[in-house]
């Protein structure tokens, strides 16, 4: 079985970090929504808000992962079974969103809202603080390292800018050399850099990378 690298083109995750609180019943719950790429990370974040609400009656949470395979994980927290974990998780899928976190944190406030209406509440939660992260597309891209002469950067950097061409760092020695992420196939990108730089220029591709273009 091949892993997942090597089928999956795309995904969908959040755009951004993001906060966002509702009041029901006179219970607080505090949603936020977390990028992250592995299971470990996931536990950082968690261990982040429950260290900021040390106090609070539960920090329900959900998460997918997407690595070589798909891991998916919800805890309620003490609340009713299937009355938080799961709705939070439903909501991430149902949007088809991967490598995120989402953690709602209740202060109960004293009035119960029974099992529908935590189901109601955890969703609003999750719904809502994944409104404000956003969504982004993550696309499988190639990526590796050009090196060229001094004499030819400018027309290299501008045919970079001008293929919308992600620059991750540049080093300055006998040649310039430049780590790069790429939109288009990266045969194609050596081809036409040859052809600018007369055969002066090296390249060295790495593994593609998840990359967003937007």
């Amino acid at each position: 079985m091949k892993g997942m690298v090597d089928v999956v083109k795309q995904y969908y995750t959040i755009k951004q970090r993001a906060r966002h609180e509702i009041i029901i019943q006179k219970s607080r719950f505090i949603g936020d929504a977390f990028h992250i790429s592995s299971e470990q990370e996931a536990l950082e974040k968690l261990q982040e808000v429950k260290s900021e609400f040390p106090d609070a009656t539960h920090h329900c949470y959900a998460y997918v992962v997407a690595q070589e395979t798909l891991s998916q994980r919800f805890n309620d927290d003490g609340e009713p079974s299937g009355t938080a974990g799961m709705p939070i998780l439903q909501v991430i899928q149902s949007r088809g969103l991967k490598n995120v976190l989402v953690v709602v944190t209740r202060y109960f406030g004293g009035i119960k809202l029974g099992a529908n209406g935590l189901v109601r509440a955890y969703s609003r939660a999750a719904v809502e603080v994944l409104n404000e992260a956003g969504t982004r597309r993550m696309v499988l891209s190639p990526s590796g390292v050009i090196s060229v002469d001094y004499s030819y950067i400018g027309q290299v950097e501008y045919f970079l800018r001008q293929k919308g061409v992600h620059l991750i760092d540049v080093k300055y020695s006998d040649k310039v050399t430049m780590q790069v992420i790429t939109p288009i196939d990266w045969d194609d990108l050596c081809k036409m850099l040859k052809e600018i730089c007369r055969g002066k220029v090296e390249f060295k591709e790495f593994p593609p990378v998840f990359h967003s273009w937007e």
